[in-house]
């Protein structure tokens, strides 16, 4: 198991994420999970963006941002990455969020619609962290343990 330790976690920058990302992907032994949450799954994205071939046999993308009213997710914004980009990263990739989500106002069904084939809302779930009311969640514990 492994959470990436990345750099600069006040004033995020792509280019650095994805130099901290590529080593932790590499890495990766046995069956390889990625689970990632707000700002992680648009790092996850523009790595897939880059060319990322197989990294990942699972990944778990939490609650993506989409608002413009944040200047390091609009550093992120994975402008250009397609269905295809996100099919050739990993085995399978599932997307959740809530609604409404303060960081993604127009839902991210719409912000990133066409980009996962698996993809479920969480009514009222906000932003689907500690201070929306979420904590310990088995359900996608057993989802990352492949239970």
């Amino acid at each position: 198991m492994s959470y990436p330790d990345l750099p600069e976690p006040f004033d995020p920058q792509p280019d650095a994420w994805l130099a901290a990302l590529q080593p932790e992907l590499a890495a990766l032994e046995g069956e390889r999970i990625v689970l990632c949450h707000s700002l992680g799954c648009l790092l996850w994205l523009l790595n897939a963006r880059a060319g990322a071939t197989d990294v990942a046999d699972r990944v778990l993308l939490v609650a993506p941002p989409c608002t413009d009213e944040v200047e390091p997710v609009v550093r992120f914004r994975p402008d250009g990455a397609t269905a295809a980009d996100v099919e050739r990263a990993a085995g399978s990739t599932l997307m959740l969020w809530g609604e409404p989500d303060p960081y993604c106002p127009e839902t991210a069904a719409k912000a990133f619609a066409g980009l996962f084939a698996d993809t479920r809302s969480f009514p009222g779930g906000g932003h689907l962290n500690t201070d929306a009311g979420y904590g310990p969640w088995p359900e996608v514990e057993r989802w990352a343990l492949g239970s």
